[in-house]
């Protein structure tokens, strides 16, 4: 019986140190410096981060972030930021339906554990700090714990800069040739608008009013992101007031527009618009009687503000079209906006559909 017991303890023993050793040869091959399926990164402002090698999901918190996401990585994008009371029709209804997330922008604030119970790959968070790591994104990334936090340059708003962001963003989702498909249609009508507009002189510029708002009583002046479109395009914004912080719109007066003589005014409100032609208040401009008001395309985001994004770079056109249409003439503007909604908005326009677009 000891016999027999000695015997079983031994073989137990012997197979302990196998399979002992076999357990720790394996830990070890498991156990590279870095672990596979992730890789180092740095991000806009430099931080070292340690992503998913195939990032699948993202939430973005701001719209400028959230609409780049959608416009080069749609499948990847986790939720919207955002609602607005803008119609919303011309997104495919898998986009469409995605839930609202909230985020951090203007006056809102969003909820971490919302996002948290989301499981993203990653959180975008823009910035507009000139290269500082400000105590928002310190903040985001202490809340969001394991999840990184990566943060890109918000200056993809401003139409008329570089667009380091767009490729950035494209290499991170591994979508390269998405982002460099938009990265040169912006090129293309960005070099068409500045080669026909830079030698315009200033006496001959199409003087511009910018209204906002339900009643069109409240405005951007030169140098706000909010108007930026006229400032690209070569008009000149009348606006002379001040420069409202953030979410701008800086309330005017009636007696202020007409002092300004505006030869155009852009509408981003579809309430202002349908309006304008019929009140008394408005009908001495030069603007309203030579029928030089236009409401900015709508749908599925407001083309030329609000929100801010990307996306303006098709905005930026139209606007042209608007201030300049000989100048422009030979511009398509039907032919671009059908392409830009294909290969950004991953929507195929029906002729209907771009006739309200464009003539609302």
């Amino acid at each position: 019986m000891n016999r027999k017991v000695g015997t079983l303890l031994l073989m137990f023993m012997l197979l302990l140190a196998v399979t002992g050793c076999g357990c720790m040869e394996q830990a070890g091959e498991q156990q590279p410096v870095q672990d596979m399926g992730t890789v180092q990164i740095n991000d806009m402002l430099g931080r070292e981060l340690t992503v998913p090698e195939d990032i699948k999901s993202a939430v973005a918190t701001s719209p400028p972030s959230t609409i780049l996401v959608y416009m080069l990585a749609p499948d990847k994008l986790a939720g919207w930021n955002f609602i607005n009371s803008f119609n919303h029709s011309l997104i495919d209804e898998k986009y469409l339906t995605l839930p609202v997330i909230g985020g951090w922008y203007g006056t809102q604030t969003g909820n971490y554990e919302t996002i948290i119970t989301m499981h993203p790959d990653i959180v975008i968070e823009g910035y507009t700090t000139d290269g500082k790591i400000d105590d928002a994104i310190q903040r985001r990334q202490e809340m969001f714990g394991s999840i990184p936090v990566v943060s890109i340059e918000d200056s993809i708003i401003f139409v008329e800069k570089s667009d380091p962001t767009i490729e950035y963003v494209g290499n991170l989702l591994g979508v390269e040739e998405q982002a460099e498909k938009l990265i040169e249609f912006r090129a293309s009508i960005l070099d068409d608008i500045n080669s026909k507009v830079s030698d315009i002189p200033e006496d001959e510029r199409v003087r511009v009013y910018y209204a906002e708002g339900p009643k069109g009583l409240m405005t951007d002046p030169s140098g706000s992101q909010h108007s930026q479109v006229i400032d690209i395009c070569g008009g000149i914004n009348v606006a002379d007031c001040p420069l409202t912080p953030g979410n701008g719109m800086t309330p005017v007066s009636m007696e202020q527009i007409i002092s300004w003589k505006p030869e155009v005014i852009l509408a981003s409100s579809p309430q202002f618009y349908s309006a304008v032609y019929s009140d008394p208040l408005w009908a001495n401009l030069d603007a309203v009687k030579n029928k030089r008001v236009y409401l900015a395309p709508q749908n599925p985001f407001c083309w030329i503000d609000r929100p801010q994004g990307p996306h303006l770079i098709i905005g930026t056109a139209w606007t042209a079209k608007m201030l300049y249409p000989e100048l422009f003439e030979d511009m398509d503007l039907e032919q671009l906006t059908r392409e830009f909604y294909v290969d950004f908005f991953h929507y195929e326009l029906t002729d209907d559909e771009l006739n309200s677009l464009l003539n609302p």
